[in-house]
């Protein structure tokens, strides 16, 4: 069982793994009676612990998002870090305005023009911002990538791209 999951049921696989790997080192692995099995000697892992393997694995702490969307869409952990500030940015009284003005609030919102989401982006702006790798246009992604490229949008060109604000 590796260190890999750091979820509450991982994080005290994490304790087993790390126990059962000083023990080995230390010398005192114990063998079992034969046809009996051992009973994992499972550390639960404090809250601090559990911090630090997160920000050692991801960069961050907590995970803005599951780990299961961070290994479907293969994320850094500059993409984490970034993912962190576009939220914070995203909760904006400003944010929060450009997003219903523009689409309502529908994070899975078309408009006939060609815009899409809930920041109405055009393809181009999305697909250039690296949107693409989340949904083939911004409709189709989860509302945290939106976040993400309305972040990276921001950080390249301002609020300028969005007149409704």
């Amino acid at each position: 069982m590796g260190a890999t999951a750091l979820c509450f049921t991982g994080a005290v696989a994490v304790g087993a793994t790390a126990l059962s790997e000083s023990a080995s080192a230390a010398g005192n692995e114990s063998t079992p009676a034969a046809g009996s099995q051992a009973a994992p000697s499972a550390v639960p892992l404090t809250a601090a612990q559990i911090r630090a393997e997160t920000i050692k694995k991801y960069g961050v702490h907590p995970l803005p998002i599951s780990e299961r969307n961070i290994a479907k869409y293969n994320l850094s952990k500059k993409t984490l870090r970034d993912l962190v500030k576009a939220r914070k940015l995203a909760s904006t009284t400003k944010a929060k305005r450009i997003r219903k003005c523009e689409s309502g609030g529908n994070y899975k919102s078309i408009d006939s023009s060609g815009y899409y989401g809930a920041y109405q982006f055009d393809r181009g702006t999305w697909l250039s911002n690296g949107g693409g790798k989340y949904g083939r246009t911004a409709n189709k992604a989860p509302a945290w990538a939106q976040d993400l490229i309305m972040y990276k949008t921001y950080k390249a060109r301002g609020w300028s791209p969005w007149t409704c604000q």
